[in-house]
């Protein structure tokens, strides 16, 4: 596994204010501040990606309190049962279990895939969590598992097989339909198919067999598999625009490497990218994904991976180069929007300018400029950024809002082992960024401590995989509940790890 502050760490199947929405890049870090990095000549205009304004959805600060700077108490709180709903004794949110992965399934974790995958459909009566096959045991199960958006049930496995494990996509329209490139062999003929399922029925179609209409001289072996972050682009005419690569080439820095390109799901059409600014092979971690408009692609440079000077190339709707903006890519980020249509990337930033460093900073594509909400530079100022920060912004109907959930100092904020009595400011807790007012609203304490930094032990499926409901009103996270008791935290990079809702004070139940 690549170093765990990077996006990289996705588990293989093969093992202020008018900011604006969102939609998925690793996080953690430090090091020497580096010097800004200039331009690249050539850029067009903002208007060039014609911005559209968004619709803001229900004010999920509702029932919230801005704690600023404030330290919270970090106190003990019994693992729950499953289906057991209890209120974080520090913030006042109703927590509940919804899963018991050993009871369950006879595995160690049952999981949201990721921060930046839907895991919820379009009305939020279904959504799905991942149960690792590494993580299996004897005679137990894995696979994607569907439940009740509503009573949180188990359903039933879904029989799909995506690229990695988080890339399925739930359609916006049809709540029972959901994408995936469908990667298998028939004798020896490999296929790549973008296939829809009905969730409910099991009824696949294949909507594009890849393979069969790759340019000549690409080789014809597969797999095809979106780039990070996973969300798709959904331009003004409905369109779904992807960001694939198609395998067969020899690796790239030790990663699978990609012949790279554009598709638009409606019109069957492939897009090839400036060859200038994107090489047309690249490894699995550079593969250019879409904006959240629909209206072009994003790529990272490589050229700055593993630097403190990460840049992303903008590319318009035909792959021709339109600007450079000064944000890490290869440190977790999601896909965003803003309320005036401009499109964003939003996530942590390490390494950067001194000031330039934080959890929430938010680039504007369009503009390529920077704001710091929740970090060194922002106000109120909360420091260099905690580790093991995850940002999530699936919530597509409500895009004015962002959640994070940060690992950091297991033993509270500024100690460094066993502590009677810990406080936190950021460690171990899940908060929501309004990408309007700019303002943080902390809501949570995750309680995971299984991935977190430098540890001796380590456990990946316990990161913090906050994900949005479509709504924005309740958040699915996982954790591994080894801070129980907080003054002494139990750490077994082997500790079983369950899903956990918040309902937000905004959540309304029919």
């Amino acid at each position: 596994m690549l170093p765990s502050r990077r996006r990289f760490i996705q588990k293989s199947l093969l093992s202020l204010p008018a900011v604006g929405a969102l939609s998925a890049c690793g996080g953690g870090g430090g090091g020497t501040p580096a010097a800004p990095v200039a331009e690249v000549p050539g850029g067009s205009s903002p208007t060039d990606l014609n911005p559209v304004p968004v619709v803001a959805g229900i004010d999920l600060s509702a029932g919230l309190q801005n704690y600023g700077l404030k330290r919270m108490p970090y106190s003990k709180l019994a693992k729950p049962a499953k289906g057991q709903t209890v209120l974080d004794p520090d913030f006042g949110t109703r927590i509940t279990r919804i899963t018991d992965c050993v009871s369950d399934f006879k595995n160690l974790c049952a999981a949201p895939a990721y921060p930046t995958a839907m895991a919820w459909n379009s009305d939020e009566t279904r959504f799905i969590l991942y149960v690792p096959g590494s993580t299996m045991q004897s005679g137990g199960q894995q696979g994607w598992a569907m439940y009740n958006g509503t009573t949180y049930a188990f359903i039933k496995f879904i029989d799909i097989n995506p690229g990695d494990v988080e890339q399925f996509y739930w359609d916006h329209q049809d709540p029972a339909t959901l994408y995936y490139i469908d990667n298998h062999s028939v004798g020896s003929t490999m296929h790549a198919d973008l296939t829809a399922i009905n969730v409910e029925t099991g009824v696949k179609t294949v909507e594009y067999s890849f393979l069969d209409n790759l340019p000549a001289g690409w080789p014809r072996t597969g797999p095809v598999r979106c780039g990070y972050p996973f969300a798709l682009g959904i331009n003004a005419k409905g369109e779904r625009i992807w960001g694939l690569g198609a395998g067969g080439i020899p690796n790239i820095n030790g990663q699978l490497a990609l012949n790279v390109f554009g598709f638009n799901q409606t019109t069957k059409q492939m897009v090839f990218y400036d060859t200038q600014y994107v090489a047309q092979g690249q490894a699995r971690g550079t593969t250019p994904f879409p904006l959240l408009s629909g209206q072009g692609w994003v790529a990272p440079d490589p050229a700055s991976q593993n630097s403190q000077t990460g840049r992303v190339f903008i590319l318009d709707i035909n792959g021709k180069y339109v600007r450079t903006v000064n944000f890490d890519a290869y440190e977790h980020c999601d896909t965003a929007m803003n309320a005036a249509g401009h499109d964003m990337l939003v996530g942590s930033q390490f390494n950067r300018p001194t000031g330039g460093n934080g959890n929430v900073i938010v680039a504007d594509l369009n503009t390529g400029a920077i704001q710091n909400l929740v970090g060194e530079s922002s106000s109120p100022a909360f420091g260099y950024p905690t580790t093991g920060s995850l940002t999530g912004s699936t919530a597509w109907q409500n895009p004015m809002w962002i959640a994070t959930g940060m690992t950091g100092d297991i033993y509270g904020t500024d100690n460094s082992g066993p502590t009677a009595n810990p406080t936190t400011l950021l460690d171990q807790e899940i908060m929501l960024t309004s990408l309007t007012s700019g303002l943080t609203y902390r809501f949570a304490h995750h309680r995971s401590t299984g991935n977190y930094s430098n540890a001796p032990q380590s456990n990946y499926w316990a990161q913090t995989n906050v994900t949005l409901s479509t709504s924005g009103t309740r958040v699915l996270f996982q954790s591994d509940w080894g801070n129980g008791d907080p003054s002494n935290p139990v750490l077994n990079p082997d500790a079983a790890v369950d899903t956990y809702v918040i309902e937000l004070p905004s959540y309304k139940r029919a």
